[in-house]
């Protein structure tokens, strides 16, 4: 793994204080489904169209079908230049993968949890996370690490935490082995965890919906069509943003605030064909964005992009 040290000991209390409370993350340290400072000042329309590009026609069904899906990468950033990533894999047919970057994602470096499917991973620092994923059988398991994913070990009771159930794309489990389907018969595309017992969700469709009280009741927070991934800010959780395909007049990825309708940028990239392929991160003054193997990031409040 990447050349980062930290002691077994502070290692070792900011896993166990990670996953007693899962609660949201002091400064730039993001959750897995991505949370962290950004400006959530509204960009001028003029920025905004500045950063259009064509590469694909966003009235491609088969694109939206495929970007449309639960997510199958999952990318969550500690700052501009660290970041932990994630191909989900599943429980038949295993190919969960990890890696994690130090240069601002010009390289990854690999690590393996010996797990076949992983639907959440969430980094309390460089060294320090938990993943939460399944065997076979696809029932959930939680394992931790202290040394940047080199190695991992069991990291005990799984319903201490927030993940999208490994088995049932419809299902999410909240801690204390709280469950709810909070999309209905819709899948969940995407789960933002924002402290213990609050959380907001991307449905298939678009909808987004919020929990305050451990997914006992789910409230509609919006709607944004050909939405595929969604970040809450740390430093203003009531926001959301999402990442967005088939928007007018962008051909790429759009980044949007979803309560105001603000589109910040179109991020020049080509849809991947495979399902759930598209992932959004914010960390402070920017963001990540992972489509397909590529991986871009902001610098300068998500106005513009540029490829690791």
């Amino acid at each position: 793994m990447a050349p980062w040290r930290i002691s077994s000991r502070v290692a070792t209390a900011a896993l166990l204080g990670l996953v007693a409370l899962d609660v949201t993350l002091v400064g730039t340290a993001l959750k897995s489904t991505h949370t962290s400072g950004i400006d959530t000042s509204p960009v001028s329309s003029a920025a905004s169209a500045g950063l259009t590009s064509a590469l694909v026609n966003p009235s491609s069904t088969v694109s939206l079908v495929a970007a449309m899906a639960p997510l199958q990468t999952m990318l969550v950033a500690l700052d501009n230049q660290r970041a932990w990533r994630v191909g989900a894999g599943s429980c038949s047919a295993g190919g969960a993968t990890l890696a994690t970057t130090v240069d601002g994602g010009k390289t990854w470096a690999k690590g393996h949890a010996n797990l076949r499917r992983i639907v959440r991973v969430r980094p309390a620092d460089n060294q320090a996370a938990f993943v939460i994923g399944s065997d076979a059988s696809c029932a959930a398991e939680l394992k931790d690490t202290s040394d940047g994913g080199g190695t991992w070990a069991w990291g005990g009771f799984v319903g201490r935490a927030w993940f999208r159930d490994p088995k049932d794309s419809l299902v999410v489990r909240a801690p204390g082995s709280a469950m709810s389907q909070p999309c209905g018969k819709r899948a969940v595309l995407d789960l933002a965890v924002i402290t213990d017992v609050s959380a907001r969700v991307l449905c298939a469709e678009g909808l987004v919906r919020s929990t305050s009280d451990n997914g006992s009741i789910w409230s509609d927070a919006g709607t944004v069509d050909g939405a595929v991934a969604l970040a809450v800010p740390t430093v203003s959780p009531a926001e959301t943003y999402v990442a967005r395909v088939g928007a007018p007049n962008c051909a790429g990825v759009q980044i949007l605030r979803v309560r105001q309708k603000v589109a910040t940028s179109c991020v020049q990239a080509t849809i991947p064909k495979e399902p759930g392929q598209i992932a959004m991160s914010l960390v402070k003054g920017g963001g990540w964005l992972a489509v397909g193997n590529a991986t871009m990031r902001s610098t300068d409040g998500l106005l513009t992009w540029k490829v690791s």
